[in-house]
């Protein structure tokens, strides 16, 4: 066996311990990350980002069903007033379409 001979079968040997060696890091590389990243999705306690966005979700929806409720109860007035007061009826009908009584003159003012 030559000089040469024997670096190739000594620089083989040395690559195999450091691939070896590569391929154990890579295993504990891979561990260290695999955990955490398992806690993280199967943790129950973590899903706190979704309930704050939960409940900010519900805060805006009761907002805007508040709102709309007011409207609702808003239009039920008019309509209830439209229905059984005539005089609201006539004003609504001289704002609303410019409608005025005989001998009367409508004026309109710009801002």
């Amino acid at each position: 066996m030559t000089l040469d001979e024997a670096s190739d079968t000594h620089s083989g040997a040395e690559r195999s311990s450091l691939l070896q060696s590569l391929v154990r890091l890579n295993r504990y590389a891979l561990l260290l990350l695999l955990v955490p990243a398992g806690v993280i999705y199967f943790w129950p306690g973590l899903e706190w980002k979704k309930q704050e966005a939960a409940k900010h979700t519900l805060t805006e929806l009761t907002t805007q069903r508040d709102a709309l409720a007011h409207k609702v109860a808003k239009l039920e007035k008019k309509l209830e007033l439209i229905k059984n007061d005539p005089e609201y009826l006539e004003t609504m009908a001289r704002d609303k379409l410019s409608l005025q009584k005989d001998g009367e003159i409508i004026l309109h003012f710009e801002e």
